[in-house]
């Protein structure tokens, strides 16, 4: 008879070893998972580099939702109004297969549009007027590869806050540059809601610095007040604006482009963050999954501001009813 050796054996109970080896998989997952993150590459279009409006707050919010340039995101930048450069850039961006193109102004967006048909490459664009220039047929339904934000629309209630801060003020004097296809937009825009209102305008083109100095020493003695459109040579230089406003005592107000933290009496319309905030929030959806045609055209958020100094300056008392209204005031 043979006696059969038993040998012991350590058993290891289960659930810990499983444990251990789940603990294992998903710190290997994370690992996986932060070396396959995805780097983007956007092509960015800014024909007015000079200008902070959209751009720079696009960039900022970019990197707020987490793309981090050079890190997880490249920007294939191009900054200048040159149309032949800007197509150039488009071509580079095409050949390099761009995730998405960003596009400020009217000119750059219609170009974006044009280039990437067919190309399937999302455009979210920063333009003043998206149903008149054509870019979109419905800014509830944009449809194709283009969505965005346009910026029209707060003139009409950037005249009635004229009249409740400064009754007495029926002409308007508008001095204008046409640099841009906004300044002729929101001059249209503005001839329609002070026709509607019963504001007398007074449009005076300048062409360089040296016309708005002689255009603001010479306007009008019936004059009460200025309003700045969508026009770069003039926003640049407001300074030459605000110190005849100032002389003369009448109020300076827009519907945009520039604001009363500019030095403007008082402003009714879209914010430069704001608008970069909303280009940034659509650019983020894209690049995770949806497509722009299903996401509508928006209208920029428009805000009230009063700046205090200069209401002071040209002796004007703002009401207490009015100031509780405003979003913003500069003291």
């Amino acid at each position: 008879m043979y006696t059969i050796p038993i040998r012991y054996c350590k058993v290891v109970p289960l659930l810990p070893a499983l444990v251990i080896f789940g603990l294992m998989a998903i710190l290997t997952g994370i690992v996986s998972c932060k070396t396959s993150e995805k780097a983007y590459v956007i092509g960015f279009i800014n024909p007015n580099p000079g200008e902070k409006e959209g751009a720079q707050g696009f960039l900022r919010h970019m990197q707020k939702l987490g793309y981090i340039e050079g890190k997880n995101v490249t920007y294939i930048k191009n900054e200048t109004n040159d149309l032949k450069r800007i197509e150039e850039a488009l071509k580079t961006m095409l050949a390099k297969k761009v995730d998405l193109i960003f596009a400020m102004t009217t000119p750059a967006t219609k170009m974006a549009a044009q280039y990437t048909q067919g190309a399937g490459i999302p455009v979210v664009a920063v333009l003043y007027n998206a149903i008149g220039t054509g870019v979109v047929g419905s800014l509830t339904k944009p449809g194709g590869n283009l969505t965005g934000v346009q910026l029209r629309g707060s003139t009409p209630k950037a005249l009635e806050w004229l009249s409740a801060i400064a009754p007495g003020s029926k002409h308007i004097f508008v001095p204008v540059c046409f640099d841009t296809g906004a300044a002729k937009q929101s001059l249209t825009e503005l001839e329609q809601s002070a026709a509607t209102a019963g504001f007398k305008l007074t449009i005076a083109e300048v062409k360089t610095v040296d016309d708005l100095r002689a255009t603001m020493t010479s306007i009008p003695k019936d004059i009460d007040a200025v309003f700045l459109v969508h026009s770069w040579l003039v926003g640049a230089n407001i300074n030459i604006v605000l110190d005849k406003a100032k002389e003369r005592k009448f109020p300076t107000i827009s519907a945009g482009h520039v604001n009363y933290d500019d030095g403007l009496l008082l402003s009714y319309g879209p914010l430069d963050d704001r608008i970069g905030s909303q280009a940034a929030r659509l650019t983020h959806t894209i690049l995770h999954g949806t497509s722009p045609a299903e996401l509508p055209m928006e209208t920029s958020e428009f805000s009230f501001g009063i700046n205090l100094k200069t209401a002071q300056s040209i002796g004007l008392e703002i009401p207490n009813d009015i100031l509780q209204q405003a979003a913003f005031i500069s003291r």
